[in-house]
């Protein structure tokens, strides 16, 4: 791959969250300046930024995400509140509801069910919480909050099949939940990780679920059946905190975020751990702290702690 253009500047603090909306042409960026912004990549050789950035928030804005018709946008803070954004027309983004509330501390993800139907949060406050979002002038709490991580639960993600959830901790450890009322874990946590876990994805079939952590490395699992993970391998590469992996989608190709500064690609099968494709992608001057790819698979996106956010395209 390789950086289209210059970058993205707009945002005054560290860039934690970016999203492409569901078909491409429009990304969502969160971050420590307290707003989320939006920008125009219908021509990714000349994005350029739609209308001006939403504030409300009053600390950090961690984890930005897209419902599956993406007309609705969530979001969360450490202040901890999530809210619900009306994005069908995202010059005018509107506030939905009130923030949608639960948890009684930072919240650092949520995620979107692929129905659309729930919203799932993971907070400092240790637990995992379930929204149901069938009308999102609506939210509804869903029963108790989920406990299984012994500290901060720093990312939260949907199976593609909705019954299943992973997370990822402070408490060095990733679990996988049945989604229930409250989710219930699944097992034990998969071992490996010795630092905190701030990343995990599932491939897009549900078959793979990647984490990054702290301790620089990747692990990769195959959760077919999620009573009883296989741990495919453990990729190594980065000199610093994995803070962000992502699954291309077709599912063949995982990228990852440090704070090394350096993005990094890996081929990913379902009977190996992670190989390494071509060399680190460079270009931002902090810790990258999120990347997505587009819903083609032909882009790639990433925020950093530099403030910016780059756009990558495959060269061939």
């Amino acid at each position: 791959m390789a950086t289209l253009g210059p970058p993205l500047r707009g945002h005054t603090d560290r860039v934690y969250a970016v999203a492409f909306r569901p078909g491409g042409g429009v990304l969502a960026s969160g971050s420590a300046d307290q707003t989320v912004r939006f920008w125009d990549l219908a021509d990714p050789l000349h994005p350029k930024p739609i209308g001006s950035p939403v504030s409300g928030h009053s600390d950090t804005v961690y984890s930005v995400v897209f419902d599956p018709k993406g007309n609705v946008l969530a979001d969360a803070s450490a202040d901890q509140k999530v809210r619900l954004l009306n994005v069908a027309d995202p010059a005018k983004p509107a506030l939905l509801s009130r923030p949608v509330t639960g948890h009684t501390d930072a919240v650092f993800s949520v995620a979107f069910s692929p129905s659309g139907e729930l919203l799932a949060g993971g907070s400092g406050d240790r637990s995992l919480r379930l929204w149901k979002i069938i009308d999102p002038a609506h939210p509804e709490l869903v029963g108790k909050p989920a406990f299984g991580h012994t500290d901060a639960v720093l990312s939260v993600a949907f199976s593609h099949d909705e019954s299943v959830m992973g997370s990822g901790g402070s408490d060095h450890a990733v679990r996988l939940w049945n989604v229930a009322d409250p989710p219930a874990p699944i097992g034990r946590p998969l071992p490996g990780h010795t630092d905190r876990v701030y990343s995990v994805t599932f491939s897009p079939n549900g078959r793979l679920l990647a984490s990054g952590s702290g301790d620089h490395t990747i692990r990769l699992w195959k959760v077919t059946d999620p009573a009883q993970p296989v741990r495919l391998g453990t990729a190594t590469g980065h000199g610093d905190a994995v803070n962000t992996v992502a699954f291309s989608p077709d599912g063949r190709i995982l990228a990852s975020g440090s704070s090394d500064h350096t993005i990094r690609l890996w081929r990913v099968t379902e009977s190996a751990g992670p190989a390494p494709i071509g060399r680190p992608l460079t270009g931002h001057h902090g810790a990258v702290y999120s990347v997505a790819f587009s819903p083609n698979g032909k882009l790639l996106v990433s925020g950093s702690a530099d403030q910016t956010i780059r756009l990558w395209r495959f060269t061939h």
